[in-house]
């Protein structure tokens, strides 16, 4: 509850923002975004932890290992944990851009008009299914997180609602250590220039390392050519004739330094 009472504050905080001192005036799609947030809170909140909760419960019971132990500090394997989490994440979106069905799933949050704070959420229901029964069972079996660690976590977790935000703001020189809205438009941007970069959740460290950082471009416009009209259609997006444009990844790109 309080984590849902955390989100709703942020993505009301940062409306208030965007509504104030927005990068851009595009059209947005804000109250489908909303009704989509509604419609995945099923299998986001309470399918996904159940799922991914009895994976480790399963890993526990055939003894598999973790990486942690109780005998680490826990500042250092909450750090190892938020590292882990965050680089599951970084390879789960190469793969959406990479896999031709993963990205008719993904294709969805692209395709927004106009990337605001609630674009975070405009994801296809099927995304946190997926997820529960991959990258986040697997951290959790390496790491075993205690529930502190899940709640520091989650907290970060809400930073995703900033770097969505349709605001003015970059990092600049320091772009490399943490994900900024400026650094993430240029991941959604339209124009194809900026494709296949900047797939960073939080740390951008990880495009540095594999080869798809490019420093953020001047705030430009968002969208695919296809997009939803209807809380319908978003909901059976994957199976639609034309749910985005082909996977970005196409458009390979050399890593720029920071």
């Amino acid at each position: 509850m309080q984590g849902l009472l955390l989100m709703a504050f942020a993505l009301a905080a940062l409306t208030l923002l965007e509504g104030r001192f927005p990068a851009r005036r595009d059209p947005s799609q804000r109250l489908l975004n909303i009704a989509i947030l509604v419609a995945r809170m099923i299998p986001s909140v309470f399918l996904s932890p159940v799922v991914s909760a009895a994976v480790v419960r399963i890993a526990d019971h055939l003894g598999v290992p973790a990486i942690t132990s109780p005998a680490w500090p826990p500042l250092a394997a909450t750090a190892a944990y938020i590292l882990a989490g965050d680089f599951g994440e970084y390879m789960f979106h190469r793969a959406q851009h990479a896999v031709p069905f993963l990205w008719r799933m993904h294709s969805l949050h692209h395709s927004d008009p106009c990337m605001n704070a609630t674009t975070t959420d405009r994801h296809w229901w099927g995304d946190s299914v997926i997820k529960a029964l991959t990258i986040w069972p697997a951290v959790a079996i390496l790491f075993r997180p205690s529930v502190t660690t899940l709640a520091v976590y989650g907290v970060l977790a809400v930073y995703n609602y900033f770097s969505h935000a349709n605001l003015r703001v970059s990092f600049g020189r320091l772009s490399w250590l943490l994900n900024s809205p400026s650094y993430h438009r240029t991941h959604h941007s339209s124009d194809p220039a900026h494709h296949g970069a900047n797939f960073a959740a939080l740390f951008p460290i990880f495009d540095v390392i594999l080869g798809s950082y490019r420093p953020a471009a001047v705030f430009p416009p968002t969208g695919l050519e296809h997009r939803p009209e209807t809380l319908v259609q978003a909901l059976i997006w994957p199976f639609l004739p034309e749910p985005g444009a082909p996977p970005p990844v196409t458009e390979a790109r050399t890593a720029v330094g920071p």
